[in-house]
């Protein structure tokens, strides 16, 4: 079975730079691999194995069935002590059926300090035979100590044309796609979560009526009940209100054409100047902060939906 997404994955930096190290036979001891897209990550790092191995791509790494290459943590979300554990520990045994083993630790951002200390060991005396992968969303959360024992390899968002030429070959025709391509932030795990779920229709059109017509506390009583229905999808709603904004400005600045927008950019661009859609984007960046912080969802929406209210006041 072939994966999606490979072309596309071997325009990139990061492809180029891991195949230059397998064809050189210069593997490094260990790697973190960088990015928030998960599914371009998981791609990638597929890549890189089955390449690294000598293995066809969809009958040797696709399908996990080396015994040589390990994948932590073993369940769960996390990465767990006990993961970083198995691998101190098993990390000098000799491959079974490899030149080399190597161990992929999904989500090594979730690793706490003493787990990173563990594996830092590892890391600054490591075995010949063991190859280390690190995949995180980002470097924030790693230690610098082992941070600087690793080969950094990021993987960058990928332009929208590329990413569009790609899409296109999954989702002939849809009539999503604009907003897919506009929302992903050249994200695959995005833009197919858009294309892929009806959901983000909806929530598209909630976004887009609060931008249009929210007006006066009533309106706001109503906004309140509707987000509360998709309250764990907030974060997609305030990024689809953004774009929204975002387009108008660009409509009214010339930077786009309004008839190339499949919404009413136009509509937006005469409800609003560019400075009031700049005070709610920065009304939007609260909110993002706040739910980073874990703030009640509830409280949230209200604040959020009655700085609109502020906002749109002060400029009438």
């Amino acid at each position: 079975m072939e994966r999606r997404y490979t072309e596309l994955i071997k325009s990139s930096t990061a492809y180029a730079t891991l195949m230059r190290d397998v064809k050189t036979d210069a593997l490094s001891h260990a790697y973190l691999l960088t990015g928030e897209d998960s599914v371009s990550l998981d791609i990638l790092c597929d890549m890189f194995l089955a390449a690294a191995v000598g293995a066809r791509y969809e009958n040797g790494v696709y399908n996990r069935t080396l015994a040589d290459i390990i994948y932590l943590p073993e369940d769960g979300e996390k990465v767990l002590v006990k993961d970083v554990n198995f691998l101190t520990e098993t990390a000098f045994v000799t491959p079974t059926e490899l030149t080399k083993k190597f161990y992929i630790i999904d989500r090594g951002e979730t690793m706490n300090e003493a787990s990173q200390n563990k594996l830092l060991k590892t890391l600054e005396e490591p075995p010949a035979v063991t190859v280390v992968v690190i995949k995180a969303a980002n470097e924030t959360k790693i230690l610098p100590t082992v941070l600087s024992r690793c080969r950094k390899v990021e993987l960058s968002p990928f332009p929208s044309a590329d990413l569009k030429k790609e899409l296109t070959k999954y989702y002939p025709d849809d009539e999503r796609m604009y907003l897919a391509l506009e929302a992903c932030r050249g994200r695959i795990e995005r833009a197919e979560k858009i294309l892929a779920q009806p959901v983000y229709t909806k929530l598209f059109s909630i976004a887009l009526d609060i931008v249009l017509k929210l007006d006066g506390s009533g309106g706001a009583a109503e906004y309140m009940f509707k987000l509360n229905d998709y309250r764990d999808n907030l974060d997609d709603i305030i990024d689809f209100i953004q774009l929204i904004l975002l387009s108008g400005v660009r409509v009214a600045c010339g930077a786009a054409k309004a008839d190339e927008i499949p919404y009413d950019a136009a509509k937006v661009a005469e409800r609003f100047p560019a400075s009031v859609a700049v005070k709610e984007t920065q009304v939007l960046d609260r909110a993002r902060r706040r739910l980073e912080l874990n703030c009640s969802v509830s409280a949230v929406i209200d604040e959020m939906l009655f700085s609109f209210l502020e906002v749109r006041a002060k400029w009438k």
